[in-house]
């Protein structure tokens, strides 16, 4: 029987992992409602929402520092039976939305970038079996087929940017403060959220080789998403400056402008498929995780069998929203309940683990 706790995944299984959780949301609207919200000091929100998530890794390292055994009996220690089970049930319900609109959000831009003629719901039930099935071959398959595509997908969006050298107005980057410091700093604040997928390296810890693996995963899927975005982000403005919060597909706009000679031409639709491979990885890691979290409270031996339902539910989920106008408010509502997930359950459970090793510790003397 097929274990969900394999103890095999790697240095570079991890950083696959989190940052195709994490780094979707750059190439749909999030990067232009961003730019809006802060102008040319972008950077400056990039920066905060990365440290964020990272300190709030290392204080549930902390949590789990001392207890061996799966996320539940640890939390389960601090907060009893009740309220693991109330923490774990929301962390899933977490990871299956972000899954659900993540898919959402790719099919309706796959429809309008390339497949205009297609219906919506078959393009959905396609992606949905084939989360369903990276999913049902597991974690390694699942982590290591991110690793393996990230050196392709990553060098082409690194290509995209140099070849829009000749498109650079360094003017369009001032002022430096853009709309206020003061609003770039509560914008950052708000969007740690975006990066709570980190956390899935420690739900997951039992399927990496130690906690060494775990945290250098984290520092480096981060750090490199973070300056992934930061670079990203420049290069948006420096070429469409605060006006480009007007468009709606950032990446797509930067890759038509890139014009080779008169024989290469359009070459964005060549970055489609790429595109369409990292949302399905994003949300094949969100639904992973949300089941791997619900086989855990139920106590089941592997997560196979709750796959295909799994599934049903984030292609049904993705469908609800009647339009892309709906789905990015019903976005921007999940922001709200992940900075939940951010600083509410990890502050209780570094508190309860602080306030109880020092009691043991007192005892002890």
């Amino acid at each position: 029987m097929n274990s969900y706790h394999t103890g095999k995944l790697g240095l570079m299984d991890g950083v696959g992992l989190v940052f195709w959780i994490i780094i979707p949301r750059l190439f749909l609207s999030t990067i232009s409602n961003l730019v809006q919200e802060n102008g040319q000091i972008l950077w400056l929100a990039v920066v905060i929402y990365t440290v964020i998530p990272l300190s709030v890794f290392f204080m549930m390292v902390y949590v789990c520092k001392y207890t061996n055994g799966n996320i539940f009996i640890v939390v389960q220690k601090l907060v009893g039976k009740l309220g693991a089970w109330l923490i774990l049930l929301t962390y899933s319900v977490m990871f299956l939305s972000n899954s659900a609109l993540t898919l959402r959000l790719y099919a309706e831009y796959t429809l309008e970038t390339a497949l205009p003629q297609v219906e919506f719901q078959l393009v959905i039930v396609w992606y949905v079996i084939t989360i369903g099935v990276i999913c049902y071959l597991g974690i390694e398959a699942l982590a290591r087929t991110g690793y393996i595509v990230f050196p392709f997908l990553l060098s082409g969006l690194v290509l995209i940017l140099l070849m829009l050298t000749p498109f650079y107005i360094g003017y369009n980057l001032t002022p430096w403060q853009g709309y206020g410091i003061t609003r770039a700093v509560a914008s950052g604040m708000n969007g740690a959220g975006y990066n709570f997928g980190v956390l899935s390296l420690i739900f997951l810890a039992p399927a990496f080789q130690n906690v060494q693996t775990i945290r250098k995963a984290a520092i480096y899927a981060l750090c490199g998403a973070g300056v992934l975005r930061i670079s990203f982000s420049l290069v948006y403005i420096m070429v469409f400056g605060v006006l480009g919060s007007e468009k709606t597909m950032p990446l797509f706009e930067l890759a038509r402008l890139v014009y080779l000679n008169q024989y290469i031409q359009r070459i964005e639709a060549l970055f489609i498929v790429g595109w369409v491979i990292l949302g399905l990885l994003a949300a094949a890691g969100g639904l992973y995780v949300a089941l791997y979290l619900i086989a855990m409270l139920l106590k089941l031996p592997t997560l196979r069998p709750i796959v295909p339902l799994g599934a049903m539910i984030v292609g049904n989920l993705a469908m609800l929203p009647p339009d892309i106008g709906y789905t990015l408010k019903v976005d921007q509502y999940l922001l709200t309940v992940l900075d939940i997930g951010i600083y509410v359950f990890p502050t209780l459970l570094f508190s309860m683990a602080l306030w109880k090793r020092r009691k043991t510790g007192c005892t002890s003397v």
